[in-house]
């Protein structure tokens, strides 16, 4: 199998945890990417949990999953010799990632203008919560605060609570991909031009991305579409999609019509063989379903037979039963669910990653996609602070010993 498919290329990191899953996916494309830290380390070194939960900048796991495959120097960009190293190093690379206020890259002498005279090829890609330009770009945002302001959070949750935020840092994911894509096609437009960019990436303009169906919706018809829950609405009723089983949860979606009608029929069978009353044999044709004709009492009715039945079952005599049955059901997985996916272990998507100042080895998602002739996997453990300060200051940019022991002294590195 040949390199990765940007094997040779080369990033310096400057984000925050807005930033991280840019650097993850070009490091695992191949890029060498180098996580400049401030000296002491990243402050989301400090984001739990913690291995063994001991808060230590070394231990946090949040830090392990996202900055797997980087390099780590420390550098402090707010005085003069750290930002005449960092631009010694810009000349050495193909791309700069960062994730600071607008202006702040400027205010130091490094901003996109001023490192494109060090290396015109250079790119530039800045992940901000509202983007470089507009009334909101100053403006401070987090995860939470981009889902409610580009209209995810809206319709995230029951319809008769508050609206609920998504799982962990979705938001914060997405956009890094979306950094990274940018990131890449600006790449690819450099390699036919000779000319770098400034990618801009707002994290709001990434939420809203998202909710194309509500804004198509809300400008046509001036409807809102409201939080569901554990239930969709088809046509004027909404019938349960979500349900409790044994240990846990699986999907499963009560469809009228001759699409639902064959799983349907093999439900209601399955309830017979266990013996628990069946409102639903008092269905005529399933293939004439039409729940819009249905009372939503009569639905209520249908769903509870149904619910009575899920708890009956486990997720797996579920899932595996209902596959022979016709009745496609999915289990909602836990952690540990995911980590026994027996399809996830078919395509090598597991890897154990050494970490010998813990003495532990942790199994990480390998691959974020599979190539026939590239490898873009991840390969390493996340950096220690400052673990490859020697290699980069001394053997990239020539630094003697003394010279480093001194920068080391003075708070520059």
């Amino acid at each position: 199998m040949a390199d990765s498919l940007l094997s040779g290329f080369r990033a310096l990191d400057l984000t925050n945890e807005k930033g991280f899953v840019c650097g993850k996916i070009l490091a695992a494309l191949g890029v060498e990417v180098i996580k400049v830290e401030k000296p002491g380390g990243d402050p989301a070194r400090g984001i739990p949990p913690f291995l063994h939960n001991i808060p230590d900048p070394e231990k946090s796991l949040y830090w392990y999953a996202f900055n797997t495959d980087k390099q780590s120097i420390t550098l402090n960009l707010q005085v003069n010799q750290g930002q005449d190293l960092f631009r010694k190093l810009v000349e050495k690379v193909d791309f700069v990632l960062e994730s600071f206020v607008p202006g702040y890259m400027n205010s130091l002498g490094l901003g996109y203008e001023a490192l494109r005279e060090v290396n015109p090829r250079i790119i530039m890609t800045s992940i901000t919560p509202f983007g470089q330009k507009g009334p909101y770009a100053q403006y401070k945002g987090s995860e939470l605060i981009a889902s409610a302001m580009g209209g995810v959070l809206l319709t995230t949750g029951d319809p008769d609570r508050p609206p609920v935020r998504e799982g962990p840092d979705s938001v914060y994911f997405r956009t890094g991909a979306a950094a990274a894509l940018g990131t890449v096609i600006a790449h690819y437009h450099r390699e036919i031009t000779g000319e770098g960019q400034q990618v801009d990436v707002s994290l709001q303009g990434v939420v809203a991305s998202r909710t194309f169906t509500n804004l198509v919706m809300w400008e046509f018809t001036k409807h809102l579409i409201k939080r569901s829950g554990s239930v969709r609405k088809i046509g004027p009723r909404a019938t349960r999609w979500i349900w409790q089983c044994k240990d846990g949860y699986v999907f499963w979606a009560f469809m009228p019509g001759r699409f639902g009608a064959p799983a349907n029929r093999a439900l209601s069978k399955w309830i017979d063989e266990d013996g628990l009353e069946n409102p639903l044999n008092n269905i005529p044709d399933w293939d004439e379903l039409d729940i819009s004709l249905i009372s939503r009492d009569e639905i209520a009715t249908y769903e509870e037979a149904m619910a009575r039945f899920f708890m009956n079952h486990t997720k797996k005599e579920i899932v595996e039963e209902g596959l022979k049955r016709g009745i496609n059901a999915a289990s909602i997985d836990s952690p540990a669910d995911v980590l026994e996916n027996r399809q996830l272990e078919a395509r090598g998507y597991w890897v154990d990653l050494e970490h010998p100042e813990s003495n532990s080895t942790f199994m990480y998602p390998k691959q974020f996609f599979l190539c026939d002739h590239t490898h873009n996997f991840v390969n390493h453990r996340a950096p220690l602070i400052g673990e490859h300060n020697q290699d980069i200051y001394a053997k990239e940019l020539g630094l003697s010993s003394t010279e480093i022991a001194t920068l080391k002294k003075t708070g520059v590195i």
